[in-house]
């Protein structure tokens, strides 16, 4: 399976972040990243307000990559069966 080369975000989460220090901050960025690229989930150190806010932020990243899989697979549907057919000569013309 293809993987996504990032994921998104969403503005709503902005507001939960800026609860966050500039440290915990980082700290949850870089796991993010890490999880995205790797799948390795980050042990926060008993730290139960990145413990959530990764928690929310993985079930949005394993669902972006989700629906990336299923884009992935009706496009190569819709490939093996040759895409849009071509316009007629007489289509052209007119």
């Amino acid at each position: 399976m293809k993987t996504p080369k990032g994921f998104f975000t969403y503005f709503h989460h902005a507001e939960p972040l800026a609860m966050l220090s500039d440290e915990q901050a980082g700290r949850l960025y870089k796991a993010l990243m890490r999880y995205g690229d790797t799948g390795e989930v980050t042990d926060f150190d008993g730290d139960c307000a990145l413990g959530v806010m990764f928690s929310i932020f993985k079930k949005e990243i394993d669902h972006n990559f989700e629906r990336y899989a299923e884009i992935c697979e009706k496009r190569s549907e819709a490939g093996k069966k040759g895409g849009r057919p071509r316009k007629s000569k007489e289509s052209e013309e007119e």
